[in-house]
């Protein structure tokens, strides 16, 4: 069963790395991807992703000084209809700290997911195997759904 069809119900949270996947075309990920981001743009399915996720994508283009790279973050973060940036406020910085200080995560993670539990997102897509232990929203590793 592909990726879509499971979360064809949104809203979904997209984590950083499949954004990365996607824009910079890694071979396993980007045909998983494509579909999902395909339904985002054309309005059939809405996404919710960070204000870190903004931040972390730009880190490495803007190192290397690769400003197309950038644009096509920019264009596809900031761009695409159905997808939402959630801003960092006072309320998601407490319960960040409230996250870390429970789970032991790293501030952007504990960012990522405070952002998704506030958006009340059904799923959340990532390919990062700490957030497994979390059940609601449910988490959906990319490299589950690689085509084969």
């Amino acid at each position: 069963m592909g990726l879509l069809t499971i979360i064809n119900s949104g809203p979904i949270f997209i984590d950083t790395a499949p954004f990365i996947y996607f824009v910079e075309r890694k071979p396993l990920y980007v045909d998983v991807l494509r579909p999902i981001l395909n339904a985002i743009d054309a309005g059939k399915l809405s996404a919710i992703t960070s204000t870190i996720t903004y931040s972390e994508v730009l880190v490495i283009p803007s190192r290397q000084e690769n400003w197309n790279l950038v644009t096509k973050y920019k264009m596809l973060l900031l761009e695409t209809p159905d997808l939402t940036i959630v801003p960092f406020d006072l309320e998601l910085a407490k319960q960040t700290a409230e996250i870390r200080a429970k789970y032991g995560m790293k501030t952007p993670d504990a960012i990522q997911w405070a952002t998704a539990a506030r958006s009340e997102v059904k799923f959340f897509l990532t390919n990062d195997h700490g957030f497994k232990r979390f059940s609601d929203p449910q988490v959906l590793l990319i490299e589950d759904y690689i085509l084969s």
